[in-house]
This record gives C-alpha cells, sequence and structure tokens, in this order.
C-alpha cells in the first residue's frame, strides 16, 4: 500500500465463536466492515515501534501485524488498520 492509493477494503474487527456439532468455529465475517477511503500513512511497526501504552491497551479486538495503515474515510475521519486483517482491497 502506498500513501495516496485509493483503497476499499473489509476489516475484520474479530471473531465469534460458535460450536456446530461439536466442533468449535470462529465466525470473521460476523464483526467485519467495509470501508473507502484514501491511504495517508503507511507504518512499520519494527521501525516505527509502538509506545508502551498502546502495547498495554488490554482491550485488542485481533492480533496486531507489522503495518499500520492510516486511512483517511470517506466521511473525513481517519483511522488506523492493521493491514493483516484488511481483506479484499481494492485500489480505485
Amino acid at each position: 500500500m502506498k500513501i495516496g492509493s485509493k483503497v476499499s477494503f473489509t476489516y475484520l474487527k474479530g471473531s465469534s465463536d460458535g460450536n456446530v456439532g461439536g466442533v468449535l468455529t470462529k465466525d470473521y465475517a460476523s464483526k467485519a466492515e467495509s470501508y473507502n477511503g484514501e491511504v495517508v500513512d503507511v507504518r512499520d511497526i519494527s521501525k516505527q515501534p509502538l509506545s508502551s501504552e498502546t502495547l498495554r491497551y488490554g482491550n485488542i479486538k485481533g492480533e496486531r501485524s507489522k503495518q499500520l495503515v492510516t486511512v483517511e474515510l470517506e466521511d473525513g475521519f481517519t483511522k488506523a488498520f492493521y493491514d493483516g486483517r484488511m481483506v479484499g482491497v481494492d485500489f480505485a
């Protein structure tokens, strides 16, 4: 991903646990959301580490990945996403 790219994607915000016939399952679609916007920053957390406060934050809904992508959404708000949980990425 590059700064200035227009993107649309689905973000996997977490999962719901289930049980189907005794088999434990994960439903990622139930908590997924779609987003559109422009990439305004791509941060490699190995080169620009997260603060100790962020690392201590205990309410993360999923795993972190190496890159943190900041997107200015169509509504003007800016939000950061871990690239490993951005699926179906389409560049306009």
